[in-house]
Parts: C-alpha cells; sequence; structure tokens
C-alpha cells in the first residue's frame, strides 16, 4: 500500500511539468518566479483559473524587457517579478539626481507608454529662473556674458520683491552670493566673503566678472558687440540685436569700461543686414543721425514693417529665382543628353 500511495503521489506530482516539453524559449524561466510565489492568476477576466500557466502559450508576452518597460501599466501584479524599482515611480525622479534617467526613458519611450514622465527641461541648463518673487538657482562654474546679465537681472527682480532697497548692501550681496550651487563657486564665496563684502560696487562687480565669465571677460564681451551681425539674432530682429548688445556694454559700464555711444551706434549700423539697410536707404531713413535714441527708436519701427510685409515678399522672389536657375540648368542638362 505504501509503495502504491508514494507512486500514486509521484504521478500526481510530475503531472503540472508536463508543458515543460514545449521548445526552450529564453522568457520561460523568467515567468516561472511569478507562478512559484502567486500560484493564483492575477487577472482573472483574461485567463481561466483552471489553467494555472497561461503565459507559457505566449511567452514572449513576460520578457523581461517587456516587463521593465510596461511595469506601470501592472503594478499589482508584476511585484514578484518586476527588478528593483528603476521606472515604478517616474514622476519622483529628478533627472538632476539620476545619472540614469536618460537610458530608463527611453525603454518606456520605445513601448508608448501612455504615462506622463516628468522630464525637467532645465536639467541641462546653466541656471533656473524660479520666478518672480524668488532668487535665481545658478548650477554652473562658469557662465556666458548672457548667462550671466539675465541672472544679475532676475535677482534685482527679485531684491525689488523683497523690498531690499541697497543692491549693493551686505545682505543684498550675501543673498547673491547663496544663489550659486556650483561647489567650486561656493568654495570661492565662503573663502573670500569678508574681502567681497566690503569692496566697492565697480569692485565687487569685477570681481564677480573674473570669477564666473572669466579673467578675459572684457576682452570677450567687447568682441561680442563689436563683431555683432544682425542676422545672427533671433529671427534677425533688429530689437533683439540691440537690446543684447545693449546688456553685454551694461556689463561693461559696471566697471567703467563701456563703449561710447558713437563706437555702439556704429557698431550696430555696421551689423545691420544688408536687405534691411537697402530698405532702409529706400525709405530715406539717415543713418548717420547723431541722435542714438531716436535712431534706434526709428530703426526698430522700420524693422518691424521690413520682417513683416518686405522680407516674406524678398523670401519669394528668392525662391522663383531658384527655380528658374533650376529650370534652366534641368533645361541645358536635356539638351546636352539628346545631343
Amino acid at each position: 500500500m505504501n509503495v502504491a500511495t508514494r507512486t500514486t503521489k509521484n504521478s500526481k506530482k510530475s503531472a503540472p511539468p508536463a508543458p515543460t516539453s514545449v521548445p526552450s524559449n529564453e522568457s520561460v524561466p523568467s515567468a516561472s518566479p511569478s507562478l512559484q510565489t502567486s500560484p493564483v492568476n492575477p487577472n482573472p477576466s483574461l485567463d481561466s483559473p483552471v489553467n494555472p500557466n497561461p503565459s507559457l502559450d505566449h511567452p514572449e508576452t513576460v520578457s523581461p524587457q517587456q516587463q521593465r518597460a510596461y511595469s506601470h501599466l501592472f503594478e499589482g501584479n508584476s511585484v514578484a517579478t518586476t527588478p528593483p524599482p528603476k521606472n515604478s515611480a517616474p514622476l519622483r525622479v529628478s533627472p538632476l539626481n539620476s545619472p540614469g534617467s536618460d537610458s530608463d526613458s527611453s525603454s518606456s519611450s520605445d513601448n508608448s507608454s501612455p504615462v506622463p514622465v516628468n522630464m525637467s527641461s532645465k536639467s541641462g541648463e546653466s541656471w533656473t529662473n524660479n520666478g518672480p518673487g524668488k532668487a535665481p538657482t545658478v548650477h554652473s562654474r562658469f557662465l556666458k556674458p548672457q548667462e550671466y546679465g539675465s541672472i544679475k537681472a532676475s535677482f534685482l527682480r527679485y531684491l525689488r520683491k523683497s523690498k531690499c532697497t541697497d543692491s549693493n548692501s551686505e545682505d543684498a550681496r550675501d543673498h547673491f552670493m547663496a544663489c550659486f550651487q556650483n561647489e567650486q563657486t561656493m568654495m570661492f564665496f565662503a573663502a573670500a566673503r569678508d574681502d567681497l563684502v566690503k569692496l566697492s560696487p565697480q569692485k565687487f562687480e569685477e570681481a564677480m566678472l573674473e570669477h564666473l565669465i572669466g579673467t578675459t571677460w572684457v576682452k570677450t564681451v567687447r568682441a561680442l558687440i563689436l563683431d555683432a551681425r544682425q542676422d545672427s539674432f533671433e529671427d534677425g530682429a533688429f530689437s533683439i540685436m540691440y537690446e543684447t548688445l545693449l546688456s553685454y556694454n551694461n556689463l561693461l559700464k559696471g566697471v567703467g569700461k563701456e563703449i561710447d555711444s558713437s563706437l555702439f551706434q556704429s557698431t550696430l549700423r555696421a551689423a545691420l543686414n544688408r536687405d534691411f539697410e537697402t530698405f532702409l536707404d529706400a525709405e530715406g531713413v539717415d543713418l548717420s543721425s547723431s541722435d542714438l535714441n531716436a535712431w534706434v527708436t526709428l530703426l526698430k519701427e522700420k524693422d518691424s514693417h521690413f520682417r513683416r510685409f518686405r522680407r516674406p515678399e524678398l523670401a519669394r522672389l528668392a525662391r522663383l529665382e531658384e527655380l528658374e536657375k533650376k529650370r534652366i540648368s534641368d533645361s541645358v542638362r536635356s539638351s546636352h543628353k539628346h545631343l
């Protein structure tokens, strides 16, 4: 009886492994842990409870790659088989604190995940504008001149919101130095803080520019002004070029090395787009006027009209000319073939 009973039990135990006769598949081992830890079908609405191994019919649906990619779709069902939660909470992961976030997000995007991932657009930026009433946060060790100018403007708005009337006071300078989060800059400010807060406004500004932009910052900024070209600015707008160059010159002005009005105006004139300059000449604009403010105001108005009406027409004519040249070239090529 004992032998028969043991034989009967052994035959009952060996019955379930019958599906292992299916040809080997890499995804089968990954499915087995979940079957051992949770014999009950986690999704009875899709598979019958009678069959404990429904996934073996379609082993490719439980591959490790898909388990990672779709873990957010069956959080409660894949706890036993999902690796350490790399993607389980994408909304809580900051790209600034997670070096591997790029590789994680690529797998979910490849599978068209419907769950939105909070990817900060500021992860690679040198500084963060925290909005009105808040001081900016600076991440980089070195800054471009325009970045420093924007940071300073954002900080001055913060001082006005906080009712601080003296931007050169000791408290204001402490607040400004606290905006910088780069380790080397923080160490520099910690070591030189007592000396920096005692400097004159001009010397303090010069110390900031030398440390944050570089010791050759004056040469760099002057080159940005004198070598400017209107076409290199956004939409080729004269107003954007003027305001950008003015902000550069204000950096120089803060240390008493600004470009004078006459040279600044000559630089603006030399930087003009050729088509725009032709348009100004046709409009009878006197580009030699010595009144810089009136000259700039007039050119802003003319540039707005030029970019809105004249430039599209010039682009259309240039396109027609290009098509005509192509037609002639094709015609010549075709005639050569016939010869």
